[in-house]
């Protein structure tokens, strides 16, 4: 009898953990996809992004610029470690504001997914800006002051060089026009392709 009530408790402790193994199995199955949604959002809503703070690495631009001399290499280390220090503190300093303008345009994209009212969405934008204007103003201050420093010290050509990687790195702000763009040379690439099949 006590064997039998053993083995029935066995069989019973052996169906519970199975049960509880495959609800742990799904739940880490959801985790990823949960996840990425909520990384989706979160990419979706970059208030730093749209205020356009950027910082930089001073060993890919000495790279991108070809900058050989010890004197240059020091003098765009120092100018972009100054930069950067200034676009972090912009950044601690703004904490709360970039909270809520996070907080306001996913509360507001929410809204207009719900009632696919989507002009909301573009007011919504259009605040948030509103709100970022003077951190923005902030970091144009600290934008045209590297140039400066850049247009002074380096050659005409590595100067080109840096302003050209300058816009490419802050077109990588905004990956929703970088898309668009994309999206808009393709759409012209096809259109040459079949004007060359029509000829």
């Amino acid at each position: 009898m006590k064997f039998q009530k053993a083995s029935f408790l066995l069989l019973m402790f052996v169906h519970l953990s199975t049960v509880l193994f495959s609800q742990q199995r799904g739940n880490r199955q959801n985790v990823p996809q949960q996840s990425q949604s909520t990384a989706t959002s979160a990419q979706e809503v970059s208030p730093q992004n749209m205020a356009g703070l950027i910082m930089y690495d001073n060993e890919v631009v000495i790279k991108k610029l070809k900058i050989k001399t010890a004197s240059k290499k020091t003098l765009v280390t120092q100018a972009i470690s100054k930069h950067n220090a200034k676009i972090n503190e912009l950044k601690t300093f703004n904490f709360e504001t970039f909270d809520k303008v996070k907080f306001f345009l996913a509360k507001k994209r929410n809204e207009a997914m719900a009632n696919r009212d989507f002009r909301t969405m573009r007011e919504a934008q259009m605040q948030a800006q509103e709100m970022l204007a003077p951190i923005k103003t902030k970091v144009r201050v600290q934008k045209n002051m590297l140039n400066e420093t850049f247009e002074q010290e380096l050659s005409e050509k590595q100067n080109k060089t840096w302003l050209k990687y300058q816009q490419a790195e802050l077109k990588k702000l905004n990956p929703r026009a970088q898309e668009k763009q994309q999206t808009q040379r393709n759409s012209q690439g096809s259109r040459r392709g079949q004007g060359r099949m029509n000829n």
